[in-house]
C-alpha cells in the first residue's frame, strides 16, 4: 500500500468538482493510483468560531456540511478505484490542496476547469491559477464537462527544445512505464506570415529523435510510440490540426521562468489551453 501512488482531487459539490473527480478516475484506471478526495473548508474566523446554532459550534456545522458533500463524492467513484475522502481546513483552497499534497506525498493534484469556459474547454479559476504558479507536484486540469473514458488510450507530450525538457519526460515515464498506452511526442511550430515554417522548426525532427532515445532508455514501453511536428499560424491553430482521441491526456512542462521544482504556466501552455480538447497535466521545472 505504501508504494502505491496517490492523487489529490480538488473536490467541491459542483460540476467543477465532478470534472476533477472524473480526471482522477481516468488516471487511477490507467495507473492504479489511489485518490485522496479533498474538500477544503475555510477556517472560521475567531468571531464565527464562537457562534453556535442550535447548540452546535459553527465549526462543527461546517464539518457536518463538508462530510455531507464528501458523501456525494463517494457516489461518483467506481468500484475498481480506491478513494479516500478528507476534509481539509485552510485559509484558501489552493493552500489546503498544496498542504494535503505535501502531507500525503501525493504524485499529482487534480482540478476542474472554471464554469466560465466553453464546454469541453478550459477556463482557469482562481484555485487552478494559484496551483499553476506554485505547486511542487504536477497539476492535472480537467476540461469543462469531462467524463472519464473506460481507459486512457494515448498520452501526448508537447515537448519543446529549451533546457529542462527532461523533467517533463521523467514525469510522463512515471505515469506510462510498463503500461499498454500509446505515447505521442509533439513539437509545436508557428508559421511565419508567408505560411512557411519559421526557424523554430529547425531541428525539430532531430530533437524528437533525442526525446525517443531518452524515453526508451528509461522505460519499458508496451504501446505505440509516435512523433509529430504540428505547424500552424498560432499555437492554437497547431493544436487544432492535431488529431485527438477521446481517451487521451496531454502533458506539458513549465515555463523556463519557473522556480526549481515548482510549476509556472508559460505563455505557450496557456495558449494551448484555449484549443486543447483533452485533460492537461502541467509538470514542474
Amino acid at each position: 500500500m505504501a508504494d502505491t501512488a496517490s492523487y489529490v482531487v480538488a473536490y467541491e459539490a459542483t460540476d467543477q468538482g465532478a470534472d476533477a473527480m472524473q480526471l482522477g478516475i481516468a488516471l487511477a484506471r490507467l495507473t492504479g493510483a489511489e485518490l485522496e478526495v479533498c474538500l477544503v473548508m475555510p477556517e472560521p474566523s475567531p468571531v464565527a468560531a464562537r457562534v453556535s446554532s442550535g447548540g452546535a459550534p459553527y465549526r462543527a456545522l461546517l464539518e457536518q456540511q463538508g462530510d455531507a458533500w464528501l458523501g456525494e463524492a463517494d457516489r461518483l467513484v467506481p468500484g475498481e478505484v480506491v478513494a479516500r475522502r478528507r476534509l481539509v481546513w485552510a485559509e484558501s483552497t489552493s493552500e489546503g490542496l498544496l498542504r494535503a499534497a505535501e502531507e500525503l506525498d501525493a504524485a499529482r493534484v487534480l482540478v476542474g476547469a472554471s464554469r466560465n469556459g466553453v464546454l469541453g474547454r478550459f477556463a482557469l479559476g482562481s484555485v487552478a491559477g494559484a496551483l499553476l504558479h506554485a505547486s511542487p507536484v504536477p497539476v492535472g486540469l480537467a476540461p469543462r464537462g469531462y467524463r472519464a473514458p473506460e481507459r486512457i488510450t494515448r498520452i501526448t507530450c508537447a515537448v519543446g527544445t529549451r533546457p529542462g525538457w527532461e523533467a517533463l519526460l521523467d514525469s510522463m515515464v512515471a505515469v506510462s512505464a510498463g503500461l499498454r498506452v500509446d505515447l505521442r511526442f509533439v513539437t509545436l511550430v508557428e508559421l511565419d506570415e508567408a505560411g512557411s515554417e519559421s526557424s523554430a522548426a529547425s531541428g525539430s525532427e532531430s530533437h524528437l529523435a533525442a526525446v525517443l532515445e531518452y524515453v526508451n532508455a528509461r522505460a519499458r514501453l508496451y504501446g505505440r510510440t509516435t512523433t509529430e511536428v504540428a505547424a500552424g499560424r498560432s499555437v492554437e491553430d497547431a493544436i487544432g490540426r492535431l488529431d485527438w482521441q477521446e481517451g487521451e491526456i496531454a502533458f506539458v512542462g513549465s515555463s523556463r521562468l519557473a522556480q526549481p521544482n515548482r510549476i509556472f504556466l508559460g505563455a505557450t501552455a496557456h495558449r494551448m489551453l484555449r484549443a486543447l480538447p483533452v485533460p492537461l497535466v502541467v509538470v514542474p521545472a
